[in-house]
């Protein structure tokens, strides 16, 4: 199959009453899932949507978001999955650089959406999710429910059928990056290869689905695989444990923060949590103390999973005698990696280095260069990630390469300071700041954040350094900060942190 909408009308007509969404008490099969595709992919050509033009999303987790996705690729369009986790002004400049024709999106984000017209240098149509009615936007649920058969609106496909995904993490500038069919089939396929032969997702995320690793995860495996996406009514904790319940939720993706103050609840029986196989965090492994909770609290296991915008999932691993040292797996199928000095030549097993990936998974161009310039399959694409490979294949994550720090003539990684910072009493959360003063040695600042203990001092704290850490792994200064901003998986924005001047 070559486009995602081939899958849903697969299933469709072999196993119709299936569920593919399941949303509180509302029941999604594959049958009525293709039948609303179908409608909103008339709709949209009705409306003048030609193949190859841009339609951007702007909705939270919820079925209209695929069923809109799915219908904008059935048509030969681009999806361009906007970020609503940004401020309006920069969704807006993305929605406008990626050339957006039509507009779906909630009456939440009513805000961005005037502010993307009003930058917009032509008209655009909109379409509004929820059951507000508006003068200049298309209530979708005026003709999302129309009984139609399903079937592929006669439009030339283009090889721009494709999805718009935004490097959102802690950048200035989000990079529109642009991925095929073939690379979200190739991807999702790959993933799936990592569980047991017709095992059957019920999957769920609390991580918006414009984000890649979700995207991955969660929408397009449950579509290729013919499985059931679970979507809360709202983000409740206890409509989360109910949808978790009711549908018997097995597989649950989400940033690692999240994932251990759910499982670590005092009160929470594990009753509630009993139908979960998997657990899988995006941004962070699990410390072993979680993992020993998922394992004999919950008789679940932890899969590591890792990839980048440029590659949404790379490795996972589900070998439970590699959990423990906390590897990421070896490839996927569709891929393959390699690990490089500064002058690009492979290092040794057991040596860190500079990670590298290609393959079908890796994004096919970005949007905002044209003429377009396809990248060559050939070309590996730098993760910007240091990792290391053992005797027996499997990667372990190291750090990121801007974070790889030079003291003394030693490279170190920053994990190797913030997991003792970490079990200093007074200390919430910590990161470290290379500030790359000198070749040899780097300035190093710690930044953290503290309980409320009124005889905390950073003295204090620097005095538990040179205490507990090697001279060369000394801070040269410590900064205490109110709090720290986390993008949409929970990764801290350093670009956010500000310093008082001294």
């Amino acid at each position: 199959m070559k486009n995602l909408t081939d899958f849903i009308y697969h299933f469709a007509e072999n196993k119709p009453n299936f569920p593919f969404i399941m949303h509180g008490d509302y029941k999604i099969t594959f049958q009525k899932a293709a039948q609303q595709i179908s409608s909103i992919s008339n709709e949209l050509v009705n409306a003048g949507l030609k193949s190859g033009q841009t339609v951007g999303i702007l909705l939270q987790n919820c079925p209209e978001f695929v069923l809109s996705y799915l219908a904008v690729l059935n048509v030969g369009a681009v999806a361009s999955l906007l970020p609503w986790t940004m401020p309006e002004g920069e969704v807006a400049t993305l929605a406008t650089t990626t050339r957006i024709d039509f507009l779906i999106y909630s009456v939440n984000f009513q805000r961005h959406a005037d502010q993307i017209r009003n930058l917009s240098g032509h008209p655009i149509k909109c379409y509004i999710h929820g059951r507000e009615t508006s003068e200049d936007a298309t209530n979708i649920y005026d003709f999302i429910n129309n009984t139609v058969s399903f079937s592929t609106p006669s439009t030339t496909k283009t090889r721009l059928n494709a999805v718009i995904l935004f490097s959102a993490g802690d950048y200035s500038h989000p990079k529109s990056l642009v991925y095929t069919q073939e690379n979200l089939i190739k991807n999702a396929l790959a993933v799936s290869e990592r569980f047991q032969e017709n095992y059957q997702f019920r999957i769920y995320t609390s991580l918006p689905y414009f984000h890649y690793f979700p995207f991955t995860l969660v929408v397009n495996l449950a579509i290729v695989t013919g499985n059931t996406i679970v979507i809360p009514f709202d983000d409740s904790r206890e409509k989360l444990y109910e949808s978790i319940q009711m549908h018997k939720v097995n597989i649950f993706v989400s940033n690692s923060g999240f994932i251990e103050e759910l499982i670590s609840e005092k009160y929470l029986e594990p009753e509630k949590l009993k139908s979960i196989d998997f657990f899988i965090p995006a941004g962070d492994s699990f410390s072993m103390d979680t993992k020993n909770i998922i394992f004999h609290r919950y008789n679940a296991q932890t899969i590591e999973a890792y990839g980048v915008a440029e590659a949404p999932v790379i490795m996972m691993n589900s070998n439970c005698n590699k959990i423990h040292r906390v590897s990421i797996g070896k490839p996927l199928s569709c891929c393959e990696i390699k690990i490089v000095d500064e002058f690009e030549n492979e290092v040794r097993d057991n040596e860190p280095g500079f990670l590298l990936v290609r393959g079908a998974n890796v994004f096919h161009h970005y949007f905002d260069r044209y003429p377009i310039v396809e990248r060559d399959h050939e070309d590996w694409i730098n993760t910007g990630d240091v990792a290391i490979k053992d005797d027996e294949g499997y990667i372990f994550w190291v750090c990121k390469q801007c974070d790889w720090i030079s003291r003394n003539g030693f490279r170190v990684n920053p994990d190797s300071i913030l997991s003792v910072i970490k079990k200093h009493p007074d200390i919430r959360e910590a990161t470290v700041f290379n500030l790359k003063e000198s070749l040899g040695h780097d300035h190093l600042k710690l930044a953290v954040t503290v309980t409320d203990n009124p005889d905390f001092s950073d003295q204090e704290l620097m005095s538990y350094c040179h205490s507990q850490l090697p001279k060369f792994l000394i801070p040269d200064s410590i900064e205490v900060v109110d709090h720290f901003d986390r993008n949409c998986i929970g990764i801290i924005r350093k670009s956010h942190i500000t310093f008082q001047e001294h």
